[in-house]
C-alpha cells in the first residue's frame, strides 16, 4: 500500500501537463480508492485520540519512540545530539515525552549545517522541500517522506469538518500567483482533487465577476486558501454588489494568520459562514485545528507542541507567551526534533499526560507576515508567496524585506550574502518585477541589516500606505 500512497502524495506535486492528463483517470476512482486504507485509519485514530487521552498518550508515545529511533539510528546529527543529552547508552525506544526537554532546540541554521547528515535517508529517495521565506530570509530547503501527504490529508480534512467539509466536496481554491504552466490563465479545474484553481493576481472586478459565474455554475460550497486572497476576492464581490446563488458554506483558511478585520469582510459578503483554519509548517513538524475563535488545539498524533520561554523554559502558566517547538511524527526523512518554528503564542492549556498532550494556545503570531501590494491602479496584490520558494532565485542575498510608500512602486531592502554581487540583486529585481506584470515596479536598496519588532519580527512588507483606502 505505501506504494499507493506515494502515488498519492507525488500527483499533486507532478507537472502541470502530466497532472490534466491522468486528472480524468483519478477522478473516474471510488473515493475509497483515491484515498485509501492509511487515510482511513487516521482519521478514525484522530478522531478516537480526541475522546480518548490515554490512546492519545499512548499514541504520541509511539509517535515519539518510532522517530527518535529512526533519527538516532540513520542520521549522524540527530545520533550525536542524543548522545549529547542522554548519554551513549540511552535506549530511544523507550524514550518519554518528558524526556525530550533535555534536548536542545534546533534551528534551522543547525539543519543548514548539518546538510545531509540531517537526513535518514538518502536525498534521492524523498522529496525536496522549501520554505516560502516570506519571512524576509531565503527559502529553507529539507526532506520529507515521499508518502506523508496522504496522513497530512487526513488532518487537513479533520480540520476543515468544522465547517462541514466532506471530502467528496468541491472547494474553490484561492492561492496561486498565477496558474503553473499557462502565465496568462486565470483559472483551472482540477477534477483528481475536486479543486476550482482561481488565480488571485491580479483579481480585479472583472475577474471576480467571472469566478463568482464560474463558482454558482459548479455550485462549489467552500472557499480554500489565502485570508488576504479570500479578504480581497469578497471585497471586490461587495464592490460589484454579487452574491452566490448557492450560498458558501464553509470558509477554508491556509497560510496565513485569520484577523478578526477578515472575518468581518468576509461575512460580509458571504453571509454567516463558518471558518475552519488550521495552523500547520510546511515543515510538518506540528499542526493545530482552530477549536474556537482564535484558539488552536495541537494534534499530538500528527506531532508533539510545546511551549518555552526565550531562555527555553517551559511555560506552563496560561496567559503566559512563548515560542512554539515541534517534534514532528508524520516525516521522518528529516527528523524535526524539538524543532524551532519561530512562531509565537499565548497559552491556553498546556498539554499533559491528562489530556493526551493536547496543549491549546491563542494568539499565535507567524513568521510568516502576509500582507498586500498596492498596484499602480490602486488593486490590492497578494503578497504571499510573490516570491518564489526556489533557494537558488536568493542567491547572493541573506534577508530582505519589501517597503512600500506609493502605488505601483515598491522598495526590495536587502541583505548581500557574503560572496553577493550587485548583479545578484538586480536579477531579483528584474523577475519579480516581470512577475508583477506592469502592476508593480521595484528598485533596490542595499543594507546592513533590517529592522526588527519587539519580538525579534519583522514585516515582509513595510507599507505605509493606508489599505483601508484602498
Amino acid at each position: 500500500m505505501r506504494l499507493l500512497d506515494i502515488a498519492r502524495s507525488a500527483y499533486v506535486k507532478s507537472p502541470p501537463g502530466l497532472r490534466r492528463s491522468v486528472a480524468p483517470l483519478i477522478s473516474m476512482m471510488p473515493l475509497s480508492m483515491r484515498y485509501g486504507a492509511v487515510y482511513e485509519r487516521w482519521r478514525r485514530d484522530i478522531a478516537r485520540a480526541r475522546v480518548d487521552s490515554e490512546f492519545s498518550t499512548a499514541a504520541t508515545t509511539a509517535g515519539l519512540r518510532a522517530l527518535a529511533s529512526v533519527a538516532a539510528q540513520a542520521s549522524p546529527l540527530h545520533r550525536a545530539r542524543f548522545a549529547a543529552a542522554f548519554g551513549a547508552n540511552f535506549d530511544v525506544r523507550q524514550i518519554e515525552v518528558e524526556d525530550l526537554a533535555r534536548l536542545p532546540i534546533l534551528t534551522k541554521r543547525d539543519l543548514r549545517v548539518a546538510g545531509e547528515a540531517a537526513l535518514t535517508r538518502p536525498a534521492k529517495n524523498l522529496v525536496r522541500n522549501c520554505t516560502s521565506g516570506s519571512n524576509g530570509e531565503e527559502p529553507f530547503a529539507f526532506f520529507v517522506d515521499r508518502d506523508r501527504s496522504v496522513r497530512e490529508f487526513a488532518f487537513v480534512n479533520d480540520a476543515w469538518a468544522r465547517a462541514g467539509y466532506t471530502r467528496d466536496q468541491a472547494r474553490c481554491v484561492l492561492k496561486g500567483f498565477r496558474m503553473k504552466g499557462a502565465e496568462d490563465r486565470l483559472f483551472e479545474w482540477e477534477p483528481a482533487l475536486n479543486e476550482l484553481r482561481l488565480s488571485v493576481f491580479p483579481m480585479t472586478e472583472a475577474d471576480v465577476a467571472l469566478y463568482v459565474d464560474m463558482i454558482d455554475a459548479r455550485q462549489i460550497r467552500f472557499l480554500h486558501g489565502y485570508p488576504s486572497a479570500i479578504e480581497l476576492f469578497c471585497r471586490q464581490m461587495l464592490a460589484l454588489g454579487r452574491s452566490f446563488k448557492t450560498p458558501i458554506k464553509g470558509v477554508l483558511p491556509i497560510s496565513e494568520p485569520l484577523y478578526d478585520h477578515q472575518r468581518a469582510t468576509i461575512r460580509k459578503a458571504l453571509g454567516d459562514v463558518a471558518f475552519a483554519p488550521f495552523y500547520g509548517l510546511s515543515e510538518k513538524a506540528l499542526f493545530a485545528r482552530e477549536v474556537a475563535d482564535d484558539i488552536y488545539e495541537f494534534e499530538p498524533l500528527y506531532g508533539l507542541a510545546e511551549m518555552v520561554d526565550d531562555e527555553g523554559a517551559p511555560v506552563t502558566e496560561p496567559g503566559e507567551e512563548g515560542r512554539l517547538v515541534g517534534t514532528g511524527f508524520i516525516t521522518h526523512g528529516t527528523p524535526f526534533i524539538r524543532y524551532e518554528t519561530e512562531d509565537r503564542a499565548r497559552l491556553v492549556e498546556a498539554g499533559t499526560r491528562a489530556n493526551g498532550w493536547r496543549m491549546k494556545v491563542a494568539a499565535i503570531s507567524p513568521r510568516r507576515k502576509p500582507g498586500f501590494f498596492i498596484g499602480k491602479t490602486g488593486n490590492r496584490i497578494v503578497a504571499t508567496n510573490f516570491p518564489p520558494q526556489d533557494v537558488a532565485f536568493f542567491r547572493g542575498i541573506s534577508e530582505f524585506q519589501f517597503a512600500q510608500s506609493e502605488p505601483g512602486k515598491a522598495v526590495i531592502r536587502y541583505v548581500a550574502a557574503k560572496d553577493g554581487v550587485p548583479a545578484d540583486a538586480e536579477r531579483i529585481r528584474s523577475a519579480l518585477e516581470a512577475k508583477a506584470d506592469g502592476h508593480l515596479t521595484f528598485t533596490l536598496e542595499r543594507v546592513e541589516c533590517l529592522a526588527c519588532g519587539s519580538q525579534g519580527k519583522r514585516a515582509f512588507i513595510d507599507q505605509s500606505l493606508d489599505l483601508a483606502a484602498y
